[in-house]
């Protein structure tokens, strides 16, 4: 009875590296990779070597042994590892299958086990899963139900303003983090990121039914969803931070200029009675810079951001003078201001008097 043991020779990060230097230079480099794949197959009796392109490698073993060939596989495997990184600018992970009858089978499994790089990372050799399983165990454990970490908040805030780097850059940290967690899968962290996926579909489509629910037609329309389980098919997890920002590129409509103005007008309407409120902290709020903030309050308002918001404040004390006998320190503790010198010192540069002035001025007129 003859068996085969399949090693799967993925390169790590082959993809990141062939966008960043280009391709002439990853072909030139996945040439050396070949060679330490060949030489190491070459050296074992029976073993098969077919490239798999662009950068993985499947090695078959066979024999009448199936305990001996996987010992002979996982030395071959950690040969090949060991080898691509004293001889290559490459390092990489080597899946191991089980022993199986059938060499289509036995690279099945591999395949399977290679899956786990996404969640284990690379430059490892995987083994294959305990005897009467079919897919290697959790990492860690039992794989939870829900992520370790829940991002809607800053996620939505980054999609509302348009901010598709930021996004696909706060998905791909998130990703990182669960990807860490004791008891997660490749299934499971695929699961909730086509999850949030969804959820960036929703709060990006401006497209709403008459009940104010997200068309989804228009929303597939635009990303169709086969478009968005492709991430079943990545495993590695720097090509999967690649296809996040292009798929966010596609999900994401590009900010208007008033998209982002509003955006920040907003965030000021909501937070202006915060005596530490910056003009920084309302452009990390809607995922700006401070000077295109700047610069959006000057071209469109014809202001700056310090008016604008000194406006907000003045206007909310001068309703408080006017319809309330609050005392002046607790309405400067109401609007913003630290203290009631900086409220009077707002007033009189401003509106020309002292709020005392001011609301005795307008008690006296009557309503």
């Amino acid at each position: 009875m003859t068996y085969a043991v399949a090693a799967l020779v993925d390169l790590d990060d082959f993809m990141a590296a062939e966008q960043a230097r280009g391709r002439p230079w990853a072909r030139r480099q996945l040439g050396h990779a070949d060679q330490v794949v060949r030489a190491a197959a070459n050296g074992r009796p029976g073993a098969m070597c077919r490239p798999q392109p662009p950068e993985e490698w499947l090695v078959l073993l066979t024999g009448d042994d199936p305990d001996a060939l996987m010992s002979d596989a996982a030395e071959l495997a950690e040969e090949v590892r060991a080898r691509m990184v004293r001889e290559t600018v490459w390092t990489a992970t080597v899946s191991l299958g089980a022993p199986s009858l059938a060499s289509g089978a036995a690279e099945q499994d591999a395949r399977r086990v290679n899956d786990y790089k996404l969640v284990l990372g690379g430059d490892r050799v995987i083994p294959p899963p305990p005897h009467g399983t079919t897919d290697p165990p959790p990492p860690h454990g039992t794989a939870a139900l829900t992520p370790p970490v829940r991002i809607e908040q800053e996620l939505a805030r980054t999609v509302r303003a348009g901010d598709r780097n930021g996004a696909a850059g706060l998905l791909a940290r998130w990703v990182d983090r669960c990807a860490s967690e004791r008891d997660v899968d490749p299934r499971t962290l695929r699961n909730w990121l086509i999850g949030e996926l969804l959820f960036v579909a929703d709060v990006a489509n401006r497209a709403r039914l008459a009940d104010g629910s997200t068309d989804w037609v228009e929303a597939c329309a635009r990303l169709p969803i086969e478009d968005i389980l492709m991430v079943g098919d990545i495993h590695e997890r720097s090509y999967l931070h690649i296809w996040l920002r292009e798929t966010l590129g596609r999900l994401m409509p590009p900010p208007s200029r008033r998209d982002v103005l509003a955006l920040a007008e907003a965030y000021m309407a909501e937070h202006y009675t915060d005596p530490a409120l910056r003009l920084a902290t309302v452009a990390g709020a809607v995922s700006a810079s401070p000077f295109y903030i700047s610069h959006l309050f000057a071209g469109e308002r014809r202001t700056t951001f310090l008016r604008h918001l000194t406006g907000l404040r003045l206007r909310h004390a001068r309703r408080l003078l006017s319809t309330s006998v609050l005392p002046i320190d607790v309405i400067a503790a109401h609007t913003g201001y630290p203290s009631t010198k900086a409220l009077r010192a707002a007033f009189r540069r401003h509106v020309g008097c002292s709020p005392t002035e001011y609301r005795r001025n307008r008690f006296q007129s009557g309503p």
